[in-house]
């Protein structure tokens, strides 16, 4: 028996709309007079008014000449994703006979009818519309305006100032140490605070009365390897555990999900057919030793495959140039890392999870963390790495499920951990931390899980290299910090 699957040709002038090209580097259009050269992505710019769909779909702007290279290299290419089709299911959680070799295999069918699944077949990724072209641009406008409001009544209150020192350091510790020591001398000082910050910090510090941005001078790194000021109040470093913690300092983290929520706009929550999930990840360089604190491209197909069908998932593993860390330009002038193969894997089998630069491609460097923010701020479902991501994702509520091989951030100094202990203390989050893999797998699963029938199948899931399922209850590597209630 023969399994082939056809997919639309753009040569079809009755192909349908809702196809989803499952390789987004090809060049399309750009009205800005963005886009990529040597086979780079061509996204439009998050200002436009082009959907994201379109962004994905190929140029029609093909010379006639050119067109029938085209239409045949398509009818191949049909052929290759019949294939596919029949060895690689693309979000067929309900098809656990089909996997890709060297994957981890899900045994669990889906058969979960509370699933929501997109309302708008014309345009599965309509549901991004909130974050693009005019729709971003007016929420833009909108925090400038809160900020300038926030500003304007601090003028009235306040005659005295108070300074906040220049930290070019880790992005972490900026978010750890730095900007919640500054938040609470905003409120509790009686002072027009003024801060300064490297370029992306603008909406970091949304509560500052003055915030300037200073770049770091030519030839030099926008961020070095380097310690708190001495002055702060967790001192030279954040790691170190809750029952160490400084619960009488000045420190309060800003209110990030209240200010950032997305209040006058039309029920963006409620038009929304399934929950939105950020899932962040890296793929660098750590401690000279190579990739270590990445989700194994096995386990990332495997919550892939649970995530999908439940969540609108936007996958950031996003690295900005122009912030380029020490670190990062350390890596490559050494030549970079090995390959990962997450995005091609994504781009193949998961058309629907949305990367975060396919929406931030063209916007300046604050803008890339104002639409994160307003992302998160949507969200109450994350899932991170080890890094400034982790801390990122604690500042929203909601649940954040950590992903850890090694770290300080999980050196056992005291009894209750090292920082992720009290990573909860950034927005009363639920923190869930593991170490090993497939216990991630599971940990992530049983906090995305929609209902009581999720629950129950979780023994079918991640299922280990050497084979066999590790059971759902045994969780034992893993830390939990939940909320204070």
């Amino acid at each position: 028996m023969c399994l082939t699957t056809t997919i639309p040709s753009p040569c079809d002038s009755s192909s349908s709309s809702s196809y989803i090209p499952s390789n987004r580097s090809q060049n399309v259009n750009n009205n800005n007079g963005g886009g990529g050269s040597g086979g780079s992505p061509a996204f439009t710019s998050a200002f436009t008014k082009t959907p994201l769909l379109l962004r994905r779909k190929s140029s029609d702007s093909v010379s006639r000449p050119t067109d029938m290279l085209v239409c045949l290299m398509l009818v191949m290419l049909g052929f290759q994703a019949s294939f596919f089709a029949y060895v690689y299911p693309v979000e067929d959680a309900g098809n656990s006979s089909l996997r890709p070799p060297n994957f981890v295999q899900s045994s669990m069918p889906l058969n979960n009818t509370k699933i929501q699944q997109a309302s708008d077949d014309r345009d599965p990724l309509a549901w991004t519309n909130p974050w693009t072209g005019l729709n971003f641009k007016q929420y833009k406008n909108r925090t400038d305006e809160k900020i300038k409001s926030y500003r304007h009544k601090t003028s009235l209150s306040y005659t005295n100032t108070c300074e906040m020192p220049l930290y070019d350091g880790e992005f972490g510790y900026e978010l750890a140490g730095m900007i919640p020591w500054a938040y609470h001398k905003s409120i509790h000082n009686d002072c027009k605070m003024k801060t300064r910050g490297r370029p992306g910090t603008k909406y970091l510090y949304y509560f500052s009365y003055h915030h300037s941005i200073e770049p770091a001078k030519p030839g030099r790194s926008q961020r070095e390897s380097h310690r708190l000021p001495r002055e702060s109040p967790l001192g030279e470093t954040p790691h170190f555990g809750d029952d160490q913690f400084p619960t009488k300092a000045d420190w309060t983290p800003p209110p990030y999900k209240q200010f950032f929520t997305r209040k006058n706009d039309i029920d963006v929550l409620e038009s929304l057919d399934k929950p939105l999930l950020i899932l962040s990840n890296k793929y660098t360089m750590e401690w000279s030793d190579g990739p270590t604190n990445h989700i194994p491209l096995e386990t990332l197909w495997e919550i892939l495959k649970f995530l999908t069908p439940r969540y609108h998932i936007v996958y950031n593993r996003f690295k900005d140039a122009r912030l380029e860390d020490r670190l990062e330009a350390k890596i490559e002038k050494n030549g970079g890392v090995g390959p990962y193969g997450d995005k091609e894997m994504i781009k193949r089998f998961f058309p629907s999870v949305v990367f975060f630069e396919e929406l931030s491609e063209n916007l300046d460097t604050d803008d890339v963390n104002l639409l994160m923010f307003s992302l998160s701020a949507t969200a109450n479902k994350f899932i991170s790495v080890q890094g400034g991501n982790s801390v990122v994702a604690s500042f929203f509520g909601g649940t954040n499920v950590i992903h850890c091989v090694r770290g300080p951030e999980i050196n056992y100094h005291s009894d209750h951990g090292g920082d992720f202990s009290y990573y909860h203390r950034f927005s009363n989050a639920t923190i869930e931390v593991a170490k090993d893999a497939i216990k991630f797998c599971h940990a992530v699963k049983q906090h995305t899980a929609l209902d009581k029938d999720d629950l129950d199948s979780l023994s079918r899931y991640c299922t280990g290299g050497e084979g066999g399922d590790v059971p759902s209850d045994d969780l034992s590597g893993v830390i939990s910090t939940k909320k204070n209630r």
